[in-house]
């Protein structure tokens, strides 16, 4: 039985440097449009994963300066590679008046590391790194051999990681992928999903009139943002549920076994959701049992932003020429991303809104999910319950994105996840932050995954 009782005290006597680490990587405004940013965190996560030992290669796209590099370390031998699937880039901070502090001078506050990125997925990232140090310091040889694919675009629909992967025949064939990190929900109970939803990303946009014009012209002259208005309308019903025609194309009926996993969720947290975000119902009177189905099989319909005229302080009494917004629609198997795009335009043109034009780029992810007896998630559960205490709940999915479409479709790769991101962790959020001793349960909860994961047969 390997002594992880050292281990445990190893991860406990460098969390203090490690903290510190973290706060300098968290100090990278590594957002999609800071380039200098997103190259900066590159070069401090390559030169970490060559400081743990592993072999690193930075990958560039040819011909292309602006798509920030893939980030590959290497470390151990063996029959059995996981992929660990990470990224250095950030969701945006904006707005920043509702921050404490500010995203990018990272503070510890009451246990809790607060800096945009800290969890989403530099924290998650360190982890697994810690994890592996934990490792090697206490125990010795790694059992398997770990990758670390670490991109700049995820955050952004991983445009290019298909050709930067490409440009490493082979580096897809393994026998297990890790997605970038892990839940805990709000009492401390460690969840582990064996799949992601796909996602689009698409804007579209109304141009009514040649330029922005005096509002006393208002009854003549049409309104680009009540145009788009009356268009966002009809995407969903009076119960606020998505109505987008062919919206569900493609989904792939649940089977038994995993309507089972779904239904033996507990709802508690579901309640405890309810009175996180102020709310006293879910759309469409949906009960909790309910709720969580449609959070697992149910594709999404979502506005991210919508924005036209004059939004400063004071007035501007203008007719505003264009009115703007961008949706996001979550997926789920076997949904393709290309079709329920097109979908969409058809639904806007039978409606008579073929002037609500699309923007010329649109993310496009696929979904992808593990079936849930695999022995990768039984391993995954065993270590959480062990580090963390408590039995590990099992879920298909998890509600968010990654593109394990990309990296595991194609040979069919087994996958799940592990970590310390707890569920009030804010990601994505204004206050995003990564509770400390979660933090060093999820590098615990790696090491000891790590021989469960060489253990596995077939």
């Amino acid at each position: 039985m390997p002594d992880y009782a050292a281990l445990d005290r190893y991860v406990e006597e460098h969390m203090s440097a490690w903290t510190d680490e973290l706060t300098q990587f968290c100090r990278f405004p590594s957002e999609s449009t800071d380039l200098p940013a997103l190259r900066g965190a590159a070069e401090w996560i390559a030169e970490r994963l060559d400081r743990l030992g592993a072999r690193v290669d930075t990958v560039e796209l040819p011909g292309d300066p602006n798509v920030p590099p893939l980030v590959i370390g290497e470390i151990g031998d063996g029959p059995m590679t996981l992929n660990a699937v990470q990224h250095y880039d950030v969701q945006p901070a904006v707005p920043y008046e509702l921050w404490t502090t500010p995203p990018y001078e990272p503070e510890v506050r009451d246990g809790r590391l607060y800096a945009r990125g800290v969890t989403d997925n530099k924290g998650e990232l360190m982890s697994r790194v810690w994890g592996v140090e934990a490792y090697l310091a206490t125990l010795g040889r790694l059992p398997c051999r770990v990758r670390f694919l670490v991109e700049g675009e995820e955050e952004y629909g991983s445009g290019h990681l298909d050709q930067l992967l490409d440009l490493r025949p082979g580096i897809r064939k393994v026998e297990g992928a890790l997605i970038e990190g892990g839940g805990v929900d709000l009492v401390g109970q460690p969840e582990i999903v064996g799949g992601v939803r796909g996602i689009i990303v698409v804007e579209l946009f109304v141009k009514s009139i040649a330029y922005d014009a005096h509002s006393s012209l208002a009854t003549v002259l049409p309104s680009a943002p009540a145009r788009l208005i009356q268009a966002l309308a009809t995407f969903w019903n009076e119960d606020g549920q998505p109505a987008v025609d062919g919206l569900n194309d493609g989904v792939l009926p649940p089977t038994p076994a995993q309507v089972a996993i779904v239904d033996s969720t507990s709802t508690a947290d579901l309640a405890d959701r309810k009175r996180e975000f102020g709310v006293d119902r879910f759309l469409g009177g949906m009960n909790e049992r309910e709720a969580i189905r449609a959070m697992t099989f149910t594709p999404t319909c979502n506005v991210q932003g919508l924005w036209a005229g004059f939004t400063g302080p004071g007035a501007k009494t203008i007719t505003p020429a264009e009115a703007h917004v961008r949706i996001d629609i979550r997926l789920v198997p076997d949904q393709d991303p290309t079709a329920i795009l097109a979908n969409l335009r058809a639904h806007l043109d039978r409606r008579g809104f073929e002037d609500v034009k699309f923007g010329a780029k649109a993310e496009r992810e696929r979904a992808y999910w593990t079936t849930p007896d695999d022995p990768l998630l039984d391993a995954a559960a065993r270590v959480s319950e062990a580090v963390f205490g408590r039995p590990a709940k099992r879920r298909l999915s998890a509600p968010g994105t990654a593109p394990m479409w990309q990296v595991c479709g194609r040979d069919t790769i087994r996958m799940t996840s592990l970590g310390g991101g707890h569920d009030d962790c804010r990601a994505h959020a204004p206050d995003e932050n990564y509770r400390l001793d979660y933090a060093a349960k999820a590098a615990q909860v790696t090491a000891r995954f790590l021989d469960e994961f060489a253990a596995i047969d077939g």
